[in-house]
């Protein structure tokens, strides 16, 4: 008898990790995509980094081993769950690697820094940057599975297929988490898993994710306010039908209760560590403006026709109309999902959730000051979602990917990624790399960095506002169309 119970439970606990291994690898057929994935991202991720952006989480990480907290030498400007969740990485690298040579200085690259203002000359070993963007590339997986999952749940496993490979291979993806070297990727994983979480109806889960990405990065938290109002109109749209009000309260109530669960990490930073505001209301403050936006389309055309950039009242004004912008649309959404949920059926409902999400992080990215081009990743997982209902977001999330990637590559050359290498192998001169980058940002061969970046910037900002328009009056899909219809013919 006691010999058949414990069978029975051995039974149960197979059957539990089958059905844990199927979530996390729910296709055999997508093994060949896994694998060239995960290949491609350990070769280049131990020697390439954008060393500016590499110290600040080289001393955060470094801090929080040492017991002092990631905000201990303020070096680290973000909120705290990347250092934390990278720590364990860093221990496991610590006993095979000393600390001391995590890091060397470099003092060729001071007078390089000056130049550009986006090198740092500390150069981190091959084996740091790789135990800090493991947890990126497995992120990158995770984030490619519960897209999956979801496309499972909205159409079929073809396509969801093609979704994951979209995700998983996409070069900008690649690029971001394993050669730049930044950890929006975690926070990303979040906002679609409380995408997930809000079509499987689990609100406690769904606020769960939305304050767990705020604790990466503070951008969740505008898709933390959409989904609030989404729940709101579901209890007011049926607030007549007494059965369906104690109900959606609950369920509004466990989201708001989740997303207090989620956002604990940094109030409880906070109270330990009260400098954390000082960076955080820093970069809240910030008056730079730029990147993939119109304002950055501004600015890189009014650099190529003047050769300057734009005058310090000017970047106060944007900074200042782009802040009352964003509250001002993001209010208008609001306003549209109450309308939305009057008259709406259940299936409706569900695909206006998801182009609503695609539409809050395409305003903030459309809109907000700067936006760097790995911002892109917040829009590119729910843009590649609405291919599923609409085809024409694929090109949008091509465009998008290519912008991202060539944006970075004209800030200072390709050639500004390999410093690791160059400095712990020698396969490339230090001096040579060098050399690249000052003669392409000051344009001695004719190339300007600031020039350069206006055919990627005008690629996502029109992919961007494309993605906004209603399909009939979408001209890159007009223009697909007649492509179509052309090739036929021919």
């Amino acid at each position: 008898m006691a010999r058949a119970v414990i069978t029975l439970k051995m039974s149960k606990v197979g059957d539990r990790m089958m059905r844990f291994g199927e979530m996390l690898f729910p296709d055999r057929r997508l093994l060949w995509v896994v694998a060239v994935g995960f290949a491609v991202r350990l070769a280049v991720a131990p020697w390439t980094s954008w060393t500016y952006d590499t110290y600040p989480f080289y001393q955060g990480i470094v801090d929080t081993l040492a017991g002092i907290g990631p905000y201990g030498h303020m070096a680290y400007s973000y909120p705290p769950a990347f250092a934390f969740i990278t720590a364990p990485f860093a221990w496991l690298l610590s006993l095979f690697l000393d600390p001391s040579h995590w890091a060397v200085f470099q003092p060729s690259l001071v007078d390089v820094g000056q130049v550009t203002k986006m090198i740092s000359p500390v150069v981190t070993h091959p084996g740091f940057n790789l135990a800090f963007k493991l947890p990126l590339i497995i992120a990158d997986y995770l984030t490619g599975v519960v897209l999956y999952h979801l496309v499972v749940m909205i159409r079929d496993r073809e396509v969801a297929r093609r979704v994951f490979i979209l995700w998983f291979l996409n070069p900008l993806v690649i690029f971001v988490s394993s050669i730049y070297g930044n950890f929006d990727v975690l926070a990303v994983f979040f906002t679609v898993l409380a995408l997930y979480s809000m079509y499987r109806k689990m609100y406690l889960c769904a606020g769960l994710s939305v304050g767990l990405g705020v604790a990466f990065k503070l951008f969740p938290a505008y898709l933390g306010l959409f989904y609030f109002a989404f729940l709101l109109g579901l209890a007011i749209a049926e607030w007549r039908n007494s059965t369906r009000v104690v109900p959606n309260l609950r369920n509004l109530g466990s989201y708001v209760v989740g997303g207090a669960l989620g956002v604990s990490s940094i109030i409880i930073t906070i109270y330990t560590d009260p400098s954390i505001m000082v960076f955080l209301t820093g970069r809240m403050g910030t008056n730079d403006m730029g990147g993939i936006n119109i304002w950055g389309l501004m600015r890189n055309v009014n650099a190529f026709l003047s050769g300057g950039g734009l005058p310090d009242n000017t970047l106060s004004a944007v900074t200042v109309v782009s802040n009352y912008l964003l509250i001002t649309i993001l209010f208008l959404i609001l306003i549209y999902v109450f309308t939305m949920l009057r008259g709406g059926s259940k299936d409706s409902n569900s695909k206006q959730l998801l182009f609503g999400s695609m539409t809050v992080f395409v305003i903030l990215l459309l809109f907000q000051p700067i936006t760097h081009a790995h911002y892109l990743l917040w829009a590119l997982p729910f843009i590649l979602l609405c291919s599923v209902y609409q085809e024409r977001y694929e090109l949008k999330a091509a465009m998008l990917s290519v912008a991202g990637v060539v944006f970075w590559l004209a800030l200072q050359s390709y050639m500004a990624f390999f410093y690791p290498l160059a400095v712990f192998t020698g396969a490339v001169p230090v001096e040579q790399i060098n050399q690249v980058v000052v003669d392409y940002y000051l344009g001695v061969n004719g190339l300007s960095s600031e020039g350069t970046r206006i055919i990627p910037t005008l690629i996502g900002v029109v992919a961007l506002i494309t993605a906004l328009l209603p399909e009939a009056s979408d001209p890159l899909w007009r223009l697909q169309l007649r492509y179509r219809r052309w090739r036929d013919e021919a």
